[in-house]
């Protein structure tokens, strides 16, 4: 008996959608749990509430313990802060209570007086906002 020898079966080439797939979830995951926005303050300590809906401070005003203001790190003054807003098309322009007037966030430190922030928000709507919206962290 003679034996034939039989060519190996050919190999299937791999096929790379099942890698092209894990690398968009993997792009996918990142952009979700990614920061995309630029960080809070890190010398204000937010006021925690429990009722009210949390509220992600992106473009907030901060004002620190002192009552310093300070935007996207820099410090200011209400009519710098309402103008940079302005001329960047400030995220709330659309929702002020008056068409046409920015809708403002404002996150305070916890240490701040009440007085203070009430003299600050008085300030912004003289300056010409349209809302005054106070930014809280959630209590856990």
């Amino acid at each position: 008996m003679i034996r034939v020898r039989q060519k190996p079966p050919k190999r299937q080439a791999e096929s790379t959608i099942s890698l092209i797939n894990i690398v968009f979830l993997m792009l996918i995951f990142f952009l979700i749990a990614g920061q995309l926005s630029p960080p809070a303050d890190p010398d204000v300590t937010l006021v925690e509430t429990t009722d009210a809906p949390p509220l992600a401070p992106p473009d907030a005003l901060f004002a620190d313990s002192n009552g310093s203001l300070t935007y996207r790190g820099r410090p200011t003054d209400v009519a710098a802060y309402l103008t940079q807003m302005g001329a960047s098309g400030g995220a709330g322009y659309e929702s002020g209570e008056r068409s046409g007037e920015p809708s403002v966030m404002l996150a305070v430190d916890r240490e701040l007086e009440a007085v203070r922030v009430l003299a600050i928000a008085d300030e912004l709507y003289r300056a010409g906002a349209g809302k005054v919206s106070l930014v809280t962290r959630g209590a856990e």
